[in-house]
């Protein structure tokens, strides 16, 4: 069992413990960031510690390390798990406290960091491309939740995965409740019409993920293409010429069906296979040692 940083100390995963009341066990309390690394070099950890920094603020906590220690801990921890290319999360709680809306929110945070050897996925689903379903839960309204925030108190996503589960798709589209396209339960999500690159906008309630802002960047740096992030409805994606959705641990996966819709005739898409290679190459390039 791979070893755990768990409030100032490394110790073995299986022997980590965290008290029944915590507040992120109790009220889902908490909040996440999931990066990789490659070899010794994080992948935009600035990005992820950034945006870290940002839904600590928007739930008042306040963050106990800087992006150094941080660093410093992931370091350790590469260390003492022998990892080559490491997928990372920290995750921070609002700490031990009470049973009650009434209590005290101003608590000692609990701070859990893992790391363990990246295991990516398959090879065939990059060749083949996968089936995306329209799911009928609704993604949370940024007025009732802000979407800004990447919480641990994650029910409305797995919802979604639980119905792409019943479906047999490999994910599924989330549409927010204005009926527009907004993202997968864990993936953000692109199209190409036209020699176009569309991706709902932020205003739908969707994460703003660190693999998408590099999407982004790298369809009109690398691949002189423009990207329209607006609100669209489903027939905008599905009369489009190639699907693929995105994330930290997906990279750049192309898409072929969606319902009972076929994309690009059952054939995974050029720019897709392009994007993937860029994101590597742009890992390769970008990645800051551990210091």
């Amino acid at each position: 069992m791979n070893d755990v940083y768990l409030n100032g100390e490394f110790v073995p995963g299986d022997r980590a413990q965290i008290s029944v009341f915590d507040q992120g066990l109790l009220y889902g309390d908490g909040i996440f960031e999931s990066f990789r690394s490659i070899g010794d070099r994080l992948y935009q950890f600035d990005q992820h510690y950034a945006r870290l920094l940002q839904s600590a603020e928007a739930l008042n906590y306040a963050i106990p390390y800087s992006q150094q220690e941080l660093e410093d801990i992931l370091l350790e921890l590469r260390q003492r798990n022998q990892l080559e290319n490491a997928y990372y999360r920290i995750t921070i709680t609002r700490g031990r406290g009470e049973i009650g809306f009434q209590r005290n929110i101003s608590n000692d945070l609990t701070c859990l960091v893992m790391g363990r050897e990246f295991q990516g996925f398959a090879a065939e689903y990059y060749q083949q491309g996968i089936e995306l379903r329209v799911a009928q839960t609704r993604r949370n309204a940024p007025e009732a939740i802000n979407p800004k925030i990447k919480s641990i108190s994650n029910l409305n996503s797995l919802l979604g995965k639980l119905e792409a589960k019943a479906a047999g798709a490999f994910e599924v589209i989330m549409l927010n409740n204005k009926e527009h396209i907004c993202e997968g339960a864990s993936s953000n999500i692109f199209w190409v019409k036209d020699k176009w690159i569309f991706t709902p906008d932020a205003s739908t309630g969707l994460l703003e993920g660190v693999t998408r802002a590099t999407i982004i960047r790298l369809c009109e740096e690398k691949l002189n293409l423009r990207v329209i992030a607006g609100e669209f409805k489903l027939q905008d994606l599905k009369f489009s010429d190639e699907v693929f959705i995105t994330s930290t641990s997906l990279e750049v996966m192309p898409v072929i069906k969606v319902d009972d819709f076929i994309i690009n005739q059952g054939q995974v898409g050029r720019i897709a296979y392009q994007l993937r290679k860029e994101l590597h190459l742009d890992m390769e390039q970008k990645s800051e040692p551990l210091r």
